[in-house]
């Protein structure tokens, strides 16, 4: 259980950094202003996308031996090819992977494409919904479900993951030429932050209702108390981003007073999602009792 809640937390991690940096570049970033951060925006993307691929596999395999309790089987053609074939999780994850080769084969045969990048790993990272809790029910309400939990992961990917093109900004502010384009796509990224934000909060909510049917206090099992756990963090870190949108933003434009503690803020944000995604890895996998 432990090495499968560490795979799933490098996969989410990596797929949600793939998806929220490509679509920084493509949606917030002048054209001279996403050359300029290119090249170490690539070398983060790419690295993720072979892990999102990496970790597919190890996920997979990992299922495999969770199913009989034999760690032989998770490297057993024969047991391996019956997930795949014979389950509702192995014939998600088919689509999957064939989702993370393509990634990988693009990150690395069309340099600089942000906009197919951003698309296909949205689909890399929205397919998540597939599997897992989301995947519960059936009929209306499952298709409600996966299509809630989608927009959770994909709206959470986008702040999460848009926070690394957001610090180098910030980093790129220093360079007087582009002053102007930082401050530009930093503050696209903080006022639709907020709409994100909103709907990571929605749609967590119906994720609730949808999973448990009732709020997660008391905290008497431990899938509620890490859910509980999250929601706390999550609320620290839309403080910070109403923080930094309404007060530490406005203050960047006319000059650098306010760019420490904007990094400060925003690393802070970093971490505490990370913590998150953490917890959401190992209570994933928990009853939702």
């Amino acid at each position: 259980m432990n090495l499968l809640a560490a795979c799933r937390f490098a996969h989410f991690m990596a797929a949600m950094l793939a998806f929220g940096a490509s679509f920084f570049l493509w949606a917030y970033c002048s054209d001279g202003l996403r050359r300029s951060l290119s090249l170490a925006a690539w070398r983060i993307v790419a690295t993720a996308c072979v892990v999102v691929l990496l970790t597919a596999v190890l996920w997979l395999a990992s299922e495999s031996a969770s199913m009989t309790g034999d760690w032989s089987d998770a490297y057993d053609p024969g047991m391996v090819g019956a997930v795949l074939a014979d389950t509702a999780f192995g014939n998600a994850w088919i689509s999957r992977l064939i989702l993370g080769a393509l990634l990988v084969a693009l990150v690395f045969g069309r340099h600089g494409r942000w906009d197919e990048v951003a698309i296909l790993s949205a689909a890399v990272l929205a397919s998540l919904a597939l599997v897992g809790h989301a995947a519960m029910h059936s009929g209306v309400e499952g298709v409600l479900q996966r299509v809630n939990h989608a927009l959770h992961l994909l709206a959470a990917g986008a702040w999460l993951g848009g926070l690394i093109p957001f610090l180098m900004c910030l980093s790129a502010y220093a360079d007087p030429k582009q002053r102007a384009a930082a401050v530009s796509a930093m503050a696209q990224f903080s006022f639709w932050g907020q709409f994100i934000v909103a709907a990571i909060v929605l749609s967590g909510v119906a994720n609730i209702a949808l999973i448990s049917g009732r709020p997660p206090i008391p905290p008497s099992t431990p899938y509620r108390a890490l859910l509980v756990a999250k929601i706390a963090l999550v609320g620290v870190m839309v403080a910070l981003a109403l923080f930094n949108r309404f007060l530490l933003g406005p203050r960047l434009a006319p000059g650098a007073a306010a760019l420490p503690a904007l990094r400060l803020t925003s690393v802070a944000e970093v971490a505490l999602g990370t913590v998150v995604v953490a917890l959401v890895s190992v209570f994933a996998m928990l009853d939702p009792g």
